[in-house]
């Protein structure tokens, strides 16, 4: 009896062990700008979202003249409300705002939408033919 006590706690453990990795993940959501040539390797950043913290950060990945710009809605962007907007320029480049800078960065425990894109540095501008809209579910649970 002991013996199957052992083994059904050891095979408890390592389940408890290999969900915790996925559950994380499931927190994180990782977004690419959109590319109007169509082309996977055209993307011009990248970004991060993460619950705990409300952490968005967006980096410039492309040395390509332009930046990234990210738009943070509460609900989807197409339907939502704007809460902020940033963007960087220069490969390497990288910006994070969270919930520790108070205020609009404390982003609601409920839908949250973001327009990613490719940010034309020169002209100060975004071209909406390559954005992408992602919105996830901010649940911290």
């Amino acid at each position: 009896m002991k013996k199957v006590l052992g083994v059904a706690a050891a095979a408890l453990i390592s389940l408890l062990t290999l969900a915790a990795p996925a559950s994380a993940a499931e927190h994180t959501k990782h977004m690419h700008t959109g590319d109007a040539f169509g082309s996977v390797t055209g993307w011009s950043g990248e970004g991060v979202f993460t619950e705990e913290g409300d952490r968005v950060h967006i980096c410039d990945t492309d040395a390509d003249g332009r930046g990234v710009a990210i738009y943070v809605y509460k609900g989807t962007p197409a339907t939502g409300t704007q809460l902020y907007g940033m963007h960087v320029g220069g490969e390497g480049n990288c910006i994070t705002r969270s919930a520790a800078n108070g205020g609009v960065y404390d982003l609601p425990e409920s839908r949250v939408g973001f327009k990613f894109c490719r940010y034309w540095v020169a002209d100060k501008r975004v071209h909406t033919g390559e954005c992408e809209d992602y919105d996830f579910l901010n649940d911290n649970s």
